[in-house]
């Protein structure tokens, strides 16, 4: 089974990150590109077992992707992962419907793709904030993280969906989903 091993982290100066990661020798394999991300459940059983099944938008792709529970070794995460291309972000939607999934939360960014080594290196801008992310093998992860200056004890262990839900109880103005607004909507 593949498994997903990646660290979030908060991403407090993009300019900062993107020179160090150009002086390591990374390659930018997506410039910031909007991104659609659809969280669907069937009456709450993938949530109760800690999976995830998802439906993203990334610029021309579509993917599909089922997640099993995530276990933490240290800031690290890692958890099985499947993933695959499907042809339409609606169609992919109305599928899992008529299987009974129902979108239950959605998360918009626009993100930035980066490769260094090993490592894929991606930095989100979000409606909430931004973040950055590394996955590849933990000591690769952990390389890179002290690269870029960042300390592994900082890294987040939320998803975006705890993140926005945190950040909903503490502010009212944001909506059921993490959405850019109209106005805020970044251009592609």
């Amino acid at each position: 089974m593949p498994r997903e091993i990646e660290a979030k982290f908060p991403l407090f100066d993009r300019k900062v990150i993107t020179e160090k990661l150009l002086n390591a020798g990374a390659e930018r394999l997506y410039p910031e590109t909007f991104e659609d991300n659809i969280i669907l459940d069937r009456r709450g059983e993938l949530k109760t077992r800690g999976a995830l099944l998802r439906i993203r938008k990334f610029g021309r792709y579509v993917l599909v992707t089922s997640k099993g529970p995530v276990t933490f070794t240290g800031g690290v995460k890692t958890r099985d992962e499947v993933q695959t291309g499907i042809e339409s972000f609606e169609s992919a939607i109305a599928l899992f419907e008529m299987l009974g999934y129902k979108p239950v939360f959605r998360y918009q960014k626009m993100r930035e793709v980066w490769r260094l080594d090993q490592a894929e290196i991606v930095l989100d801008h979000t409606p909430i904030g931004d973040y950055l992310e590394i996955e590849g093998q933990t000591d690769v992860i952990e390389r890179i993280a002290g690269i870029l200056g960042l300390r592994m004890e900082d890294a987040i262990r939320m998803s975006y969906a705890e993140l926005y839900r945190q950040q909903r109880r503490v502010r009212s103005d944001l909506t059921e989903n993490m959405v850019f607004s109209p106005e805020e909507m970044p251009s592609p």
